[in-house]
């Protein structure tokens, strides 16, 4: 640590010492941004893998080739005694690149957990947050190209979900009686190789109260189709899930050594190819809202003028969610979530006329609906449905205390 500190502080010796001293006096201009942001991602990638030693080491690289405001971002973060106050403190750098234009290789990336949501710059790929490391290393979303991974549109007629590591789009099918398959596209929705992925299709669990875990009881393997294409599982006609409607929770191990992500699909009928071909783009692309007006103003509720009004409307969107997590709509659960969270945050604001017991169930329980409604549009992207349950558990619950205090039925 003494001599980390004696290092650190020549470092900085040399920081002041190169700084402006009079006026009209003149730095050295720092490298091409592109260069600058590679190193960066050398500091962001080392967080990612919990080396604070590498990321100390990068870190001073990055703070001797870049700008002089943004040097002293890094500078604070390399007077960091660990690496989770370095993580707090790369946070205010880190969102500072994200305000600028990024090189093409390069992506913006968002967690929602960490410090009420924090950004970072990495390459275009798999998330690998800094803020966690290990413990969720693929928590957040990544915004790269446009028309890259806001692209959910099926290719094969089934349904898409996001992976976790917000790069891979994963398609679930049921072209044929007995026959699962999962197709894999990148950021760009382009075709992966799944010729060395494994996993299973799960058609029956059930619930081990004492490892609160749910135990698999019919599960097929997935094997890897002609070219890498896709995966598929053949199921037998002994099994319920054999034709429509089925429910199939697929567990794809995408690297060796690596954990299994799960997928849950639920089929009400045969998925078809030619459904998506002729499909008009509205339909395929869940509307025709002028694309020039963010996603975030086109889902915007109307908000009542009473807070009565506006609790109704919260049980609205409550009773919408329901029904899309029993049809297995998962991806289309942000709007009804994402709407309830704004209608919410519009009842805290008018409730100003309730009793003081009352008036705090409401703010508990915009809390809570607020926190959920964020985790059921994330976990419906990601569809999962044990995640889902869980989110929802919160949601319903906070539209339950909100429904007793405005006596909604």
């Amino acid at each position: 640590m003494q001599r980390r500190f004696l290092l650190l502080s020549g470092f900085l010796a040399v920081v002041v010492a190169a700084a402006p001293v009079a006026a009209g006096s003149t730095q050295a201009a720092p490298v091409d941004f592109a260069i600058q942001l590679n190193e960066y991602v050398q500091v962001q990638e080392a967080l990612a893998a919990d080396d604070f030693e590498t990321a100390m080491a990068e870190l001073e690289e990055f703070a001797r080739i870049t700008d002089e405001a943004t040097r002293a971002l890094a500078v604070h973060a390399l007077e960091a005694g660990d690496i989770e106050e370095m993580r707090a403190r790369f946070k205010p750098l880190s969102e500072s690149l994200t305000e600028q234009a990024l090189p093409q290789g390069f992506a913006r990336a968002y967690c929602p957990m960490y410090d009420n949501g924090s950004a970072w710059v990495q390459r275009d790929g798999p998330v690998r947050n800094p803020y966690y490391g290990a413990f969720m290393l693929t928590c957040g979303v990544v915004d790269a190209a446009a028309g890259a991974h806001m692209d959910h549109s099926p290719q094969h007629g089934g349904t898409v979900f996001m992976a976790p590591d917000s790069f891979h789009h994963i398609e679930g099918t049921f072209p044929e009686p007995g026959l699962f398959r999962i197709y894999a596209t990148d950021n760009y929705r382009e075709p992966v190789d799944v010729s060395t992925w494994t996993g299973r299709a799960v058609t029956l669990e059930e619930y081990d109260e004492a490892t609160d875990e749910f135990v698999e009881v019919r599960a097929f393997d997935l094997f890897p189709g002609p070219n890498g294409e896709y995966l598929e599982a053949l199921i037998p006609t002994s099994d319920p899930n054999y034709e429509a409607p089925a429910e199939f929770a697929a567990k794809v191990i995408f690297q060796e050594d690596f954990p299994a992500e799960r997928f849950d699909f639920i089929f009400g009928a045969l998925t078809t190819e030619a459904a998506v071909a002729d499909a008009p783009p509205s339909a395929v692309f869940g509307g025709a809202a002028p694309e020039a007006v963010p996603l975030a103003q086109r889902i915007l509720p109307d908000i009542p003028d009473t807070a009565l009004g506006i609790a109704s409307e919260i049980a609205s969107r409550d009773r919408q969610i329901q029904d899309l997590i029993a049809r297995g709509a998962f991806t289309e659960i942000f709007i009804p979530a994402l709407q309830a969270k704004e209608l919410a945050l519009a009842l805290q604001q008018a409730a100003t006329d309730l009793p003081p017991a009352s008036g705090n169930q409401v703010r508990i329980a915009v809390r809570h609906l607020v926190r959920s409604a964020y985790l059921l549009d994330w976990y419906g992207d990601l569809g999962n449905k044990n995640n889902v349950d869980s989110a929802y558990a919160v949601f319903g619950g906070a539209v339950g205390e909100i429904n007793a205090v405005y006596d909604i039925q």
